[in-house]
């Protein structure tokens, strides 16, 4: 069968196309992404369904309180939203840091990132919400150091209940150190993004706000293997100026910056380089606006 120059290229083409989607799905696998997780230009991102909540976290120290769920909220979809419950409060304090993890272990490569909403309802309360990593010992272990960066507005508290510190808004964790204040400027109301890098050259976490390096910390020499969402519970604090009431951290995976600016670029699988989840959210991307990664 004579076969034209043109079809022949196409066949070329086409089976590039297979190998290289072939070639992609191996690396996926070895990077532990599964269809919730994505990898982007800045590292390894969660997309929050109700499903992947549900399936691939379980709760760290003690699940929180007030549940865990997949919401839409504050401009965005797929929200996971993690509840703290004041009057729900544990007397020990090690489980009175309540949230979760990604289930069981896998390697995360070298950098995470998710979005946080500085929510105005903080301002008045006693209040903690960080992303947590640990790394792999090279054994199949936990390394214990982890690299921690959150978002407080704390007192001490009069009760004794607790002693976290005197601080409103960014600190990060040093195995070697402890906790370390930042000065980086916040806005209550906003979306910031917060990234943690391990840098196995030099054995450290690199922590970062909106894109911006901010400090770093001790780290280990192989990969990230765990990812936590944590909050406190502070029911059983009492503080001078700030109430100990209930409260909820939204977390998010963020806006994919790469977007499509025609419904042809959503078609033979161009919706995946975007990181929509099907063809129809990137069609509807591209006639709406409305973003559903």
């Amino acid at each position: 069968m004579h076969i034209s120059q043109g079809t022949h290229k196409k066949h070329v083409l086409g089976t590039v196309g297979l190998l290289l989607m072939a070639f992609a799905l191996v690396v996926a696998t070895v990077l532990g992404i599964t269809s919730q997780a994505s990898a982007t230009s800045h590292g390894q991102s969660f997309v929050f369904t109700q499903a992947e909540l549900d399936n691939n976290w379980e709760a760290d120290r003690q699940f929180p309180s007030d549940g865990v769920s997949s919401v839409s909220n504050f401009g965005r979809d797929d929200v996971a939203r993690l509840g703290i419950d004041s009057s729900a409060t544990t007397s020990g304090t090690f489980t009175r840091t309540e949230g979760i993890k990604t289930a069981g272990s896998d390697n995360f490569g070298n950098e995470v990132q998710v979005d946080l909403y500085v929510d105005p309802d903080w301002e008045t309360k006693a209040v903690r919400a960080g992303l947590w990593v640990v790394g792999d010992d090279g054994a199949g272990e936990r390394d214990e150091l982890f690299g921690i960066i959150e978002f407080v507005n704390l007192e001490p508290s009069t009760s004794g209940a607790s002693a976290q510190g005197d601080h409103e808004g960014w600190r990060y964790w040093d195995s070697t150190v402890g906790w370390i204040n930042l000065g980086t400027e916040f806005t209550y109301g906003e979306w910031v993004t917060l990234a943690i890098e391990l840098d196995t050259t030099t054995q450290q976490y690199v922590y970062s706000i909106n894109g911006d390096e901010v400090a770093t910390a001790t780290g280990g020499e192989n990969f990230i293997r765990e990812v936590f969402l944590n909050s406190y519970n502070y029911g059983l604090d009492a503080f001078p100026n700030l109430s100990n009431a209930s409260y909820a951290a939204h977390w998010h995976g963020g806006i994919v910056e790469n977007n499509p600016e025609s419904k042809d670029e959503c078609k033979k699988g161009g919706w995946q380089t975007f990181g929509f989840r099907n063809q129809g959210q990137c069609i509807k991307y591209v006639n709406t606006g409305k973003d559903s990664r």
